[in-house]
């Protein structure tokens, strides 16, 4: 069984049905993972496969047709289950391209669209699959369970804003929910206009910034490359390179001054300190480079295993 949805990008810049291939891509993308993530959030247990077909670009506007498909194995059960059993319907509705009287249009797109980045009072449900957003003026917005989910959950919240990413272009003035079943229907479900690109923006994950775990160990790197403009350099551990703050001030200016030099394969044994910290639901790590405790020179010549004289005569090891 397939389920098709269907958005467009349209604007001056796409009347000939044409768009960067930099823009589009990254879009496409991001809708697959909303798609993914959404059905994950609302409780979905398959894999849900996003599909295109031959006719799914359409001149005019960017106009993209999906097919969600369930794997073999879950077609399968179709025959003995309906779709709702396996939330293919559920994952439509929060979507925004509901089978059900009122619901089309009104999913996660209609509902970040129709909050405005303003602040949420609380949020009530009841046995049905109902649920209500009560905002900080009082407004009370109407919704469904599953698109809560959705609306709360970090990575359909990054993939939200990455759909959006194509209206920062010039010439790109808007995003729409169409209907997918008649394709020469250019009335938009939702339109999300350029001017309403910010709202998409993902809020920072609930744990994001408030609490870095920072810890200090000694490590023996190598030099990639020096930075004097913004005090990073760029060093290897053997297993990964990445970019440190150089915050030994007296290093620095021994440095500046010339009295340090540098040749390829130098290496330093430094006091880091290592703050990592969770943003957007992602984990990233800052290094800071606080003491360095040994420059190990490149060596020049090779080791060798038994003594030897050079032309003074005297013996070598």
């Amino acid at each position: 069984m397939l389920k098709k949805a269907r958005i467009a990008y349209a604007g001056p810049a796409l009347e000939q049905g044409e768009m960067s291939v930099r823009e589009l891509a990254p879009a496409l993308l991001a809708f697959a993972h909303l798609v993914e993530n959404s059905y994950r959030a609302i409780g979905g247990k398959d894999s849900v496969k996003v599909l295109l077909n031959q006719d799914s670009l359409r001149k005019g506007s960017f106009d993209i047709t999906f097919l969600l498909n369930l794997d073999l194995l879950q077609q399968v059960k179709l025959f003995v289950a309906s779709s709702k059993d396996v939330g293919l319907d559920d994952l439509m509705t929060v979507l925004g391209w509901g089978a059900t009287v009122g619901s089309a249009g009104k999913g996660i797109f209609w509902l970040i669209q129709k909050i405005r980045g303003r602040r949420i009072e609380s949020i009530t449900s009841d046995e049905d699959d109902k649920a209500k957003i009560t905002m900080e003026d009082g407004e009370i917005i109407e919704t469904t369970k599953g698109t809560i989910k959705v609306l709360l959950d970090v990575d359909c919240r990054v993939s939200l804003e990455e759909v959006m990413k194509p209206l920062q272009e010039d010439g790109i003035e808007s995003v729409e929910l169409r209907k997918p079943d008649d394709a020469e229907d250019k009335e938009p479900l939702v339109r999300i206009p350029k001017a309403d690109a910010a709202v998409f923006k993902a809020p920072p994950a609930e744990d994001s910034d408030e609490s870095p775990i920072e810890r200090e160990a000694e490590s023996l790197v190598s030099i990639v490359s020096i930075n004097f403009q913004n005090g990073k350099w760029r060093f290897s551990d053997g297993s990964a390179v990445f970019w440190a703050a150089m915050e030994d001030e007296a290093f620095n200016r021994k440095v500046e001054k010339g009295e340090i030099s540098f040749t390829n394969g130098d290496m330093l044994r430094v006091k880091l300190r290592i703050r990592q910290f969770v943003k957007d639901g992602k984990l990233a790590s800052e290094y800071m480079v606080i003491k360095v405790l040994e420059q190990r020179k490149a060596p020049k010549q090779i080791k060798l295993d038994f003594p030897y004289r050079t032309d003074d005569n005297e013996p070598r090891k």
